[in-house]
């Protein structure tokens, strides 16, 4: 989720929508009555085409936040069953059938958590749960050990 909502510039075309979006709080205050509005270029005009901006501006970020979400969300990896072979030069990662093998020497960083190890492997993160390992030692040795294993 971090990664999806980061800040951006908008620019190219979706800066384009935007303020076409924005504009058209312009158009909808023109098209008031002049009761209403009050006569063109007055206090009230202004104070109508500020607000009628902000909430065109605020249903595009709402817009944004909700489309990040989604885009998130279809991101975020499921939890699954795995089983993993250590051999001394590489790690297989066996999942719904598939083998892959990683080498320790693409392992590109490894992080001990409190409960967790996480290997990042060629921009995918690994995770091994403490459940995993007899107990943290055993756990904070397997970490050790790819990370030894890495720097050969």
């Amino acid at each position: 989720m971090a990664y999806e909502t980061l800040p951006r510039e908008i620019v190219g075309w979706r800066f384009g929508v935007l303020l076409v979006w924005i504009g058209l709080a312009g158009a909808v205050v023109s098209q008031l009555p002049t009761e209403w509005v009050g006569e063109e270029g007055g206090w009230w005009f202004w104070a109508l085409l500020l607000t009628g901006s902000l909430i065109q501006y605020g249903l595009a970020s709402l817009a944004m936040t909700l489309r990040a979400h989604r885009r998130a969300a279809r991101r975020r990896p499921r939890p699954s069953e795995v089983e993993i072979v250590d051999h001394l030069d590489r790690l297989e990662w066996r999942e719904g059938g598939a083998t892959e093998v990683i080498p320790c020497l693409a392992m590109e960083a490894i992080l001990t958590a409190p409960a967790h190890v996480f290997v990042r492997v060629e921009g995918r993160v690994l995770i091994f749960p403490l459940r995993a390992f007899r107990d943290r030692d055993g756990m904070v040795a397997f970490a050790t050990e790819l990370e030894r294993r890495r720097d050969v």
